[in-house]
């Protein structure tokens, strides 16, 4: 009677997706964000996010550059202090180094703005090499 039950309640379960399948479900935006290398995501689903973005043809989707260079800027933003100790500039398969750059310096000219506003000394970042 028990494995009668049992079977019962695996048969009557949600099917279990692959990585694969659920990732097939996300933006391509979101799948070029878990396909950066400083995010947090396995190397399996960050391999599953680049092979889904190869299959959507990604570079074929309008205003993805745009998009792409709105969640660095935010992510900049975010991190730019960080950014700033660590002297390295993140790395991103999908943007060349010299647009990573460029919003790299201009996060930090935003960030040195709010930081004067405040009234907060920032000269041990000011030797930061960009």
């Amino acid at each position: 009677m028990a494995k009668l039950i049992r079977l019962t309640l695996q048969n009557n379960c949600f099917q279990v997706m692959t990585l694969k399948e659920k990732l097939n479900k996300l933006s391509i935006i979101e799948l070029v964000i878990i396909a950066e290398p400083h995010t947090d995501y396995t190397d399996e689903a960050k391999t599953h996010a680049l092979d889904l973005l190869k299959e959507k043809k990604w570079e074929n989707s309008p205003r993805i550059f745009d998009e792409i260079k709105e969640y660095w800027s935010s992510y900049v933003t975010e991190q730019i202090k960080f950014i700033l100790l660590d002297k390295k500039i993140p790395k991103s398969l999908f943007l060349s180094e010299v647009d990573i750059k460029e919003i790299v310096k201009i996060k930090f000219e935003e960030w040195k703005e709010r930081q004067e506003l405040l009234g907060i000394d920032i000269t041990k970042y000011w030797a930061v090499p960009f």
